[in-house]
């Protein structure tokens, strides 16, 4: 693996859901001097114009017919990190409701969602490095990556992590529900036939159930700068 044909560097984060891939993602960003990618938010905003247009998410047509009506785009604030816009409008906590996840992940089942997004994403903060975080950025956005990563978490640990992130907000939501639609989409996200959520052949396995997360980053460092085996 070498430079991408893009021309930058790119390091990929994939991993499942509330797995603190997007922390871990960040801060690498931040120690490299990179751009931090979010991929997930590009669907999680495809997913929230489904909901409040009510969608049938079922039917790849309708899918495709209601995005066409809209534009997504791609941003970075002063931290380098993804800021995504819908009609030009920057999105925030609206994403992040656990209705929003399931649709999101609903309609990227479709490979024509998927080939909606793949440009965006591969020309996401040109010229400079990036880490790019998602669910299949080593495997299909970024195959070329020079670096591949895929985090995991022990499911507890994780439904823990979301009712953290969501408690006191109106997407607040009890841990039963959390892990539940944690285990659900885990299962959607790895058995889909499309751009299924799985490590890149070569990639690293990051577990980070445990361990702090300053520590975590500091051995992605270490792998990504040549330092560590």
């Amino acid at each position: 693996m070498g430079i991408s044909v893009t021309g930058r560097d790119v390091i990929t984060v994939d991993g499942v859901g509330a797995s603190g891939k997007s922390a871990l993602a960040r801060l690498l960003a931040k120690r490299l001097g990179y751009g931090h990618l979010n991929s997930g938010l590009l669907y999680r905003a495809a997913g929230w114009l489904m909901t409040r247009s009510g969608v049938d998410v079922n039917d790849a047509d309708k899918v495709m017919i209601e995005l066409s009506r809209h534009s997504i785009t791609l941003d970075k604030d002063v931290e380098s990190r993804t800021i995504v816009f819908i009609d030009g409008v920057a999105c925030g906590d609206e994403l992040h409701s656990s209705e929003v996840s399931l649709t999101a992940s609903l309609v990227a089942r479709y490979q024509p969602v998927r080939d909606k997004f793949t440009k965006l994403q591969r020309e996401a903060f040109l010229p400079g490095g990036v880490v790019a975080e998602g669910r299949d950025m080593g495997t299909i956005i970024f195959p070329d990556a020079r670096v591949k990563f895929f985090v995991e978490g022990r499911l507890e640990v994780r439904a823990g992590r979301r009712y953290e992130q969501l408690k006191g907000t109106p997407q607040e939501a009890t841990r039963e529900e959390i892990s539940r639609d944690l285990a659900e989409r885990d299962a959607r996200d790895a058995e889909r036939p499309i751009a299924p959520a799985k490590p890149a052949p070569g990639a690293v396995i990051v577990d980070n159930s445990d361990r702090p997360l300053d520590e975590v980053v500091e051995a992605m460092y270490r792998v990504v700068t040549g330092q560590s085996e």
